[in-house]
């Protein structure tokens, strides 16, 4: 029998993107964490200050954000920015335009699910999947 991987936040890696202004991730479940090595999927958190965002960008990854705190504005390929707020989801195909930003007084705190998982990369590094423009 296979046993669960039951983890933290604080067990997870952190990391810088390209994308982010003002943010950073903690990849949590992920095959670079040896206390969660998944296979097919990752789980992350994504932190972004006020003022901060993560650019609109589009990756072969499907993706699911969910909202977790804070407030601002989202850009889904729906043309103008929509306002998000606490418990929403986004549900991103491949290739689905997607970015943040963190107009609101507090942290904005994001769960991401990619699948398949990003590569490993070096911790606090600036790095970034190749992007689809």
């Amino acid at each position: 029998m296979v046993k669960a991987n039951i983890v933290r936040e604080e067990d997870g890696i952190p990391m810088l993107y390209k994308e982010f202004k003002r943010g950073f991730g903690i990849r949590v479940v992920h095959p670079q964490n040896p206390k969660a090595p998944s296979k097919n999927l990752s789980v992350q958190i994504l932190y972004v200050a006020p003022g901060g965002k993560v650019d609109p960008h589009s990756h072969e990854n499907e993706e699911v954000y969910i909202l977790l705190e804070g407030t601002g504005k989202g850009h889904f390929g729906l043309g103008a920015p929509i306002d998000i707020e606490p418990g929403m989801f986004f549900h991103l195909p491949a290739n689905a335009e997607h970015g943040l930003e963190n107009t609101g007084k507090t942290m904005m705190k994001v769960m991401v699910t990619t699948s398949p998982p990003f590569p490993v990369w070096p911790e606090w590094e600036i790095v970034a999947p190749k992007v689809k423009e």
